[in-house]
């Protein structure tokens, strides 16, 4: 099946299904569509076909999505990333979800951990059932608009039967994920302590204001925490998912934020991290639930290779300090890639915890713009193909690797993992802007 890509030439009313979608958020417990049915092979082979149209023209798609979609249902921008919209990340990421939804879709296996992903940062966000109806409305709807005449009937009701599909998978995935919360919704905090790392780095510790929620309940070492604060330049909330970087505690959480330098434009990239960076001792923020799949199995290997990239090191931060205060004989490979010494965040720390370990520890730092200084530290970027494999532990076929940092970074790394026969299966990473490495 091919498409010839033209302009409708009549309103979308008249194109759409008017009795698929409903606008709103239902005040009844939402219910999926009476008329959605299990795909058959047709709706399948009609979605794939217009895979390769979706890879061209995804992305104008996506941006005529929220466009509209933002414009119609404001309350949305308290949910979404705004720089994230005007940057294009957001439409790129959604463009390359939908696209990859319709080429695997007569085999959804490939897709398990990215739509894990992707339902764990929904359940953070307060993503329920009934956004899944605005979305169909307002995706569908750009499809139409972009597609024109060739977005016919037939594909209209393929894709109506598909992305109902996956919607159900999504919100069965969140209510799982919900219903094993630490709480529901957003909870106030009030910050306790702000420590400057690096000159652009700073962690901020925060309890909650509501005692009863004391003791805290555990999160698993790696997991993230979604913190929400209103934005005056904006006038709606902004929220962002930050790595938790120190071991479970009962009654704090902590994280480190780096401050982006703001770029100048309209909404700016850097506006929310700015913003926590300047808030001071006793500042409320509101916070969902931790949750995340990048943290440490359960029995702990006996090696774990860490790799980190700029403020990538949060959540690995976070695994490494459970391994040493647990008292657990994993034997550990940090591997840590920054600018220059003076982006070196938590070096002292590591160095300080890496003397006392007895060489169970195994440590090495890259510095990508300025001179090597110290022992176990080297200039340029981390050379996986360079470094011995004790350090990487590959003499252990069940050894895990955790690697975090900006896109480039994590596909960097977990290529050269593999080239160095590291299993795919024991590699895990964390995305932590919108869009994914794979």
């Amino acid at each position: 099946m091919r498409f010839a890509l033209r302009r409708m030439t009549r309103p979308i009313a008249q194109v759409a299904r008017p009795r698929l979608y409903s606008r709103g958020f239902a005040s009844a417990p939402f219910q999926i569509p009476a008329d959605v049915r299990p795909l058959t092979d047709a709706d399948k082979a009609a979605v794939a076909a217009t895979a390769p149209i979706l890879a061209e023209h995804g992305v104008t798609i996506t941006k005529e999505m929220y466009k509209v979609m933002l414009a119609n249902n404001p309350d949305l921008k308290n949910i979404f990333s705004i720089p994230a919209q005007n940057s294009g990340d957001q439409p790129k990421a959604l463009a390359g979800s939908v696209h990859a939804y319709a080429a695997n879709i007569h085999d959804l296996s490939p897709l398990v951990p990215t739509v894990i992903r992707i339902a764990e940062k929904h359940a953070a966000l307060g993503v329920k059932p009934e956004h899944y109806a605005v979305v169909a409305e307002n995706l569908m709807g750009a499809i139409s608009r972009v597609l024109g005449d060739a977005f016919t009937p037939q594909l209209q009701d393929a894709w109506y039967q598909a992305y109902w599909q996956l919607a159900k998978i999504f919100i069965d995935t969140e209510a799982d994920l919900y219903a094993k919360a630490a709480w529901d919704g957003w909870k106030d905090f009030k910050i306790t302590g702000h420590m400057d790392e690096t000159y652009q780095i700073a962690s901020l510790e925060f309890v909650p204001t509501d005692p009863s929620m004391l003791p805290l309940k555990p999160y698993k070492p790696g997991q993230f925490i979604t913190i929400r604060v209103m934005i005056p330049e904006l006038g709606f909330y902004q929220c962002r998912h930050y790595s938790l970087s120190d071991s479970p505690a009962e009654d704090r959480y902590r994280v480190t934020i780096k401050r982006e330098d703001l770029d100048g434009g309209s909404v700016p990239d850097g506006l929310v991290s700015t913003h926590l960076h300047k808030l001071p001792i006793g500042a409320t923020i509101q916070c969902a639930f931790p949750t995340g799949s990048f943290h440490l199995p359960n029995p702990l290997p006996e090696h774990v290779v860490f790799l980190s990239g700029g403020v990538g090191i949060t959540p690995n931060m976070s695994m490494f300090n459970t391994l040493i205060e647990d008292g657990a004989k994993t034997k550990i490979s940090w591997i840590q890639a920054v600018q220059t010494k003076n982006h070196h965040v938590f070096k002292r720390h590591v160095d300080r915890i890496v003397a006392m370990a007895g060489g169970r520890i195994k440590s090495e730092a890259f510095y990508s713009e300025g001179p090597a200084e110290g022992p176990n530290t080297h200039e340029g970027f981390i050379d996986v193909a360079g470094l011995d494999a004790e350090t990487l532990a590959l003499q252990d076929p069940k050894a895990q690797y955790y690697v975090c940092g900006p896109d480039v970074f994590m596909t960097t790394m977990v290529s050269a993992l593999k080239a160095r026969g590291v299993d795919a299966a024991n590699i895990h990473y964390e995305a932590f802007r919108a869009g994914e490495v794979e």
